[in-house]
Parts: structure tokens; C-alpha cells; sequence
């Protein structure tokens, strides 16, 4: 049964990361268009539905080591499987960018293979909040449409593909909005063996950020309805 979850985890989050990193290639071999944002923002955020939909019953759909860390700090999935699900997303990051790597040819590598990484100019505090507050973003929406039992059902893949998308049109000029360490480290992994110039350095960025405004998203969202309860039940005749 494990297994099946770790597969769809792979799965998920290569359909993921593959769509979106494509979309970074066309975009700067189009000649990095006004509306490329857009399209980038847009070919996440409905990859990352698909997956949802296609894998949700499965395994959970995280797709991403900040939203399994939030769900296991919130007590809703064991930190026993914990590395199972984060190594399972890092391969699929991985795969993702080669096969990006193989359908897009030496113009994939030309365009940064859609790697993550600081814009002119960006610091790293700029980095960090950037990173935190739209995995902040995208655990409230994963929490409040899919953990949530009184969340309108079906709608939860939309919802969840709409907060990715959103926070990339807000922060992707700023450290490439990844808000995923699966994201992030796939293409760098195939730069560095096809020649590119990975940005291993600001990885740590990507790694810590975005746990924290997943955790704090989780936290926020706990307190938030441990609340709601409380005066639901003071109010109950």
C-alpha cells in the first residue's frame, strides 16, 4: 500500500514539475514574452490539478516536501513516511527535468531548464520571505480545501492549482516562486551533469523557506479552527 502511495507521489509530482519547467523553456524561447509569467504561473497550477485529481485518492497529492513536512507536523500523516514521500518527490523533480531535458534538446539547458533561482538583484531576505509566504499561500489552500472535512468536495484541485498559480504571478520574478525543494533541485541536478550553471548555493533557500511558511500556515490554520470549535461550542444552547 506504501508503495502504491510512493509511486503516485513520483508520478504526481513529475507531471507536476514537468509542465511547469516545459513552460519556463517555450517562454524563454519564445523570447521571454509579456505573457509568460502568465503561462508559467498557469501550466503549474493545472498540472498540479491533474495531479490532484489523478492521484489525490492515492497517496494525498502533496507533490511537494513542504506540504508533507506541514501535514506531518500537523499530526494528519505519519513522520515515518515522511522520507518516503520527500525522496519519492525529489525523484520525480528529478525526472521531470530530464525528460524536460530530453524533449526540449540543448535549447532546454540554453533557457536554464526552468531552474529556480534569485532575480537580478534579489536578496536573500527578499528570497526567503518570497519563498515562505507563498508556501504560506499554498498550504492554507491545501488545508482549508482538502484537510478541511466541510470544504465543498471536488473543488479542492482547483483551488489548491489556483493558490500555485496565484503566489507565482506574485513572487515568481523574485526567487522563481517555487515553494517545492522537489522543484528546485530537479533542474539543478540535470544542469550539473549536462553542463548548465546550477545555482547550488541559494538551494538552502529552498529547502528552509519554504517548510516555514508551510509549518506556520499549518499552525495558523490549527489554532484558527481550534477556535472556530471553541465558540461553536459556547454558542451551542
Amino acid at each position: 500500500m506504501f508503495a502504491r502511495k510512493l509511486i503516485a507521489e513520483v508520478a504526481g509530482t513529475t507531471i507536476l514539475c514537468l509542465f511547469g519547467i516545459s513552460a519556463a523553456v517555450s517562454v524563454v524561447a519564445a523570447g521571454n514574452e509579456p505573457s509568460g509569467l502568465l503561462i508559467v504561473a498557469l501550466a503549474h497550477g493545472l498540472a498540479l490539478m491533474a495531479g490532484i485529481y489523478a492521484f489525490g485518492a492515492i497517496s494525498g497529492a502533496h507533490f511537494n516536501p513542504t506540504v508533507t513536512i506541514a501535514l506531518a507536523v500537523s499530526g494528519r500523516l505519519p513522520w515515518r513516511e515522511v522520507p518516503g514521500y520527500v525522496g519519492a518527490q525529489l525523484l520525480g523533480g528529478v525526472l521531470a527535468a530530464s525528460l524536460a531535458h530530453v524533449v526540449h534538446g540543448s535549447r532546454a539547458i540554453e533557457a536554464g531548464l526552468g531552474a529556480t533561482s534569485f532575480g537580478s538583484g534579489v536578496t536573500v531576505t527578499q528570497a526567503v520571505v518570497a519563498e515562505a509566504l507563498g508556501a504560506f499561500i499554498l498550504v492554507t489552500a491545501v488545508f482549508a480545501l482538502a484537510v478541511n472535512p466541510n470544504a465543498p468536495r471536488g473543488l479542492h484541485g482547483v483551488g489548491i492549482g489556483l493558490a500555485l498559480a496565484t503566489q507565482i504571478l506574485a513572487f515568481g520574478p523574485v526567487a522563481g516562486a517555487s515553494v517545492n525543494l522537489a522543484r528546485t533541485f530537479g533542474p539543478d541536478v540535470v544542469l550539473t551533469f549536462a553542463g548548465g550553471d546550477p545555482a547550488w548555493g541559494q538551494l538552502p533557500v529552498y529547502l528552509i523557506a519554504p517548510v516555514f511558511g508551510g509549518i506556520l500556515a499549518a499552525g495558523l490554520y490549527a489554532l484558527v479552527t481550534s477556535v472556530s470549535r471553541r465558540a461553536h461550542a459556547t454558542s451551542a444552547p
